[in-house]
């Protein structure tokens, strides 16, 4: 029988050193196939079978000869090539990017030459594992015992996230200034080495009218020790309680300036409004949301309020009563927050080693709303050029964030922002006395967990399915319900501590910490009937 001719071609084959040069592929059935099975097929390659090609395709190749595929050398390169120089890199990035350190850990940076920037955090009481035998137990090797001037420092020269949270009057508030305190106050030795101080918002929302309290975190610009030099504050409120929250504000002395929150029409872009306008993270929008967002649409990148303005009025003669009334409500909101004459050149509400406070504590407006205005906020702040590192601080989250609600417009910036604090020079802090408030996506990508006392087990449990922390129910429980006012439990991961001269990350054990006294004053303190 004649052999067939194959469309089979051998370059097809891709073998790994050089290329077959054969011209002709042909198959001959196996003439000596047993009767009654199905005829095998032979290739053959110029004549040799596929065996034999193998065969010499991995026999040593001259020396000097240089095939299609060449001998792969030259692919190793940059897998191995300063190989011991790359992991030193990568192991002093997560040196220098550590959002917690201990003082044994700090002196071993130095002594490496990886000094930087740290606040003073508090007193490290111990150091353990939650998860213990009977062995561990009756040995002592749960916990590494510090001595008495062991401290914990917060690094404020890296972006890192952080959620704090507890019970009212376990210290929650108390630890969020002391944060601040690092960041902000420079050249007082006390609390720690700060060279350049960051720039920050925080987000507050209370109560409206004439029971409202000032924003803790304002009392950072209120020294109480010589020689602290606190940060300028900055306070912006709704215009309608302009009045009301001066005088909130005025026992913090000349520190501490309250402003009306304003906004010029070329800050409300397509975006602003339509956070402003509470529509981003709406789950069930009225009808004449479709309508503004064809018109945002129709006028894409050639947005202007007035413009979208006159384009709206001419579609409300088509809207229904009902529709008339919610639109005007979102909008009258919206105009109240509108500059009325025009500045040429606004001063920029965040500065380097400014604290910037907004606080939306106002009868007239509701969460939903104070969460579109704090987003669009948010935004400013992300773009706004300070030539420094920034911080944001969301501040009793538990009266506006909701994880069972849906996912609004500020939790997804809040998200947003968390995903790329590296890339923007951010620190996020989140303040609340639930953490069941917070939404598990935050809590999953936070660097760090700082836990007061609080003695519901449904708010551990919703912390124990997102925290790296070695921790069981029953043996975190007891800790944290013990804790005394002041004391924390602090989850880092990626944290430093050094044992022996040798450094290593806190990974999943937990850190007691007793928290530093405060440089600042003390708006937080509890009202007792006697001292």
């Amino acid at each position: 029988m004649r052999p067939v001719k194959s469309t089979y071609v051998a370059t097809a084959l891709q073998p790994p050193r050089r290329m077959i040069h054969s011209t002709a592929v042909s198959t001959t059935k196996n003439k000596a196939a047993p009767s009654g099975s199905k005829n095998h097929v032979r290739a053959t390659f110029g004549g040799r079978s596929i065996f034999q090609c193998f065969f010499e395709l991995n026999q040593p190749q001259p020396q000097g000869s240089s095939g299609v595929y060449g001998t792969g050398t030259e692919e190793v390169q940059l897998l191995e090539e300063d190989s011991l120089s790359a992991r030193e890199g990568s192991k002093n990035h997560e040196l220098r990017t550590a959002p917690v350190f201990t003082r044994e850990a700090y002196t071993a940076l130095a002594s490496v030459g990886h000094a930087m920037q740290y606040g003073v955090l508090g007193r490290v009481m111990e150091i353990c594992r939650a998860i213990l035998t009977n062995a561990a137990r009756s040995s002592g090797s749960d916990k590494d015992a510090p001595d008495e001037l062991s401290r914990m420092y917060v690094n404020t020269n890296a972006p890192f996230s952080a959620v704090v949270c507890g019970m009212q009057g376990s210290g929650k508030s108390h630890t969020v200034s002391v944060l601040l305190e690092n960041m902000f106050i420079l050249s007082y030795t006390p609390i720690g080495a700060l060279a350049k101080p960051l720039c920050g918002l925080v987000l507050h929302f209370g109560e409206g009218g004439q029971a409202s309290r000032p924003c803790e975190a304002a009392w950072v610009g209120v020294p109480t020790f010589q020689g602290v030099r606190t940060p300028p504050v900055r306070v912006f409120v709704a215009p309608s309680s302009l009045n009301t929250m001066r005088a909130v504000y005025a026992p913090l002395g000349d520190g501490v300036v309250v402003e009306p929150l304003l906004f010029n029409e070329a800050e409300l872009d397509a975006e602003a409004f339509l956070s402003m306008m509470g529509m981003t993270g709406s789950e069930r929008a009225p009808l004449y949301v479709q309508i503004i967002l064809s018109i945002l649409r129709e006028l894409g990148e050639n947005y202007t309020y007035s413009e979208f303005n006159r384009r709206l009025k001419e579609r409300m003669e088509d809207f229904s009563p009902a529709q008339i009334a919610g639109l005007e409500q979102r909008m009258a909101l919206l105009q109240s927050f509108i500059e009325k004459e025009k500045e040429e050149q606004p001063r920029s509400r965040f500065e380097a080693g400014q604290l910037t406070i907004i606080d939306l504590s106002d009868p007239f407006i509701d969460p939903a709303s104070a969460c579109g205005l704090f987003e669009f906020v948010t935004r400013l702040f992300v773009r706004a050029d300070v030539g420094t590192g920034k911080v944001l601080l969301v501040d009793e989250a538990h009266k506006y964030l909701s994880a069972t609600k849906g996912t609004n417009g500020l939790t997804k910036s809040l998200l947003a922002i968390t995903r790329q604090q590296r890339h923007l020079a951010m620190r996020v802090l989140i303040s609340a006395q639930e953490p069941t408030v917070v939404h598990p996506s935050l809590l999953d990508l936070c660097t760090v967990t700082i836990l007061h006392r609080f003695q519901s087990p449904s708010w551990l449990d919703h912390l124990a399915k997102h925290v790296s922390g070695d921790v069981s129910r029953k043996d975190a429980f007891d800790k944290v319900a013990s804790l005394q006012t002041g004391e924390a439990v602090i989850l880092a991961p990626s944290g430093l501590d050094a044992k022996g001269g040798l450094l290593r990350q806190l990974g999943r054990r937990y850190c007691c910490v007793k928290i530093r006294k405060r440089v600042t004053a003390d708006g937080g303190a509890s009202i007792l009937v006697q001292e």
